[in-house]
């Protein structure tokens, strides 16, 4: 809970517009193309699919996810952005339907105009969403980053990140808001942390709530406001 001793400014706990597009690729099994005001992520999901016998799993389905990045360019941050999307979705294709199998996930930066992370992991799920897939939940991320002077700002774009003390970015399952994934940095106290976990908590319900209007219309372009 947001308490009197954090300080907010209009319209800083407020998500950006949201839109999605599915199936936007010819040649993958499913595909979705989200932004989250105007930063902008193309998904590409195939699978189940072969998996080669080193990554085969007995009991789960195997997880593969690539990231790249708008300028092509590879560094050790992709890396991370590839580990970080994984661990966000392993438990969520984690399933002995398709065991001795893989999900491939293909993950392309289109513009970064802040929340990056946040925006590659929903559109993910969105495009998991979509391809049948059997998923054991989904999962959605919230971004957020605290002030120099105590404000916390929900999902900052480019010019609101240059005010960031510190930045959070949490992903929360859909079964009971529990969180499944963070990446933290920069300065700030328990407490603050313990607020920002709140709020993201609370707004993740709009993104969720977002799932369910593409999974009703797969075939539109959807926005958070149709």
């Amino acid at each position: 809970m947001v308490t009197d001793s954090t300080k907010t400014v209009a319209n800083s706990l407020n998500l950006r517009r949201m839109v999605c597009e599915t199936n936007v690729l010819s040649r993958s099994d499913c595909s979705a193309a989200l932004s989250q005001g105007a930063t902008q992520v193309m998904v590409a999901a195939n699978g189940p699919a072969e998996v080669k016998f080193k990554n085969a799993e007995s009991e789960n389905c195997h997880l593969e996810v690539q990231y790249r990045s708008n300028a092509g360019q590879e560094d050790i941050q992709h890396r991370l952005m590839e580990s970080l999307i994984k661990r966000s979705f392993v438990r969520v294709v984690a399933t002995p339907a398709f065991c001795r199998s893989a999900v491939y996930i293909y993950v392309q930066e289109m513009t970064d105009r802040g929340g990056l992370l946040a925006c590659s992991i929903n559109a993910s799920c969105l495009a998991l969403i979509t391809s049948g897939v059997e998923l054991n939940f989904t999962v959605a991320a919230v971004h957020c980053i605290m002030t120099e002077d105590g404000a916390m700002i929900l999902d900052p774009d480019h010019k609101q990140l240059k005010l960031a003390r510190s930045s959070f970015t949490f992903v929360f399952d859909s079964i009971g808001k529990n969180t499944v994934t963070s990446y933290v940095h920069g300065s700030f106290t328990f407490e603050e942390y313990e607020q920002v976990v709140s709020v993201c908590r609370k707004a993740v319900e709009k993104i969720f709530d977002f799932y369910r209007k593409v999974s009703q219309n797969i075939t539109k372009v959807v926005t958070d406001d149709s």
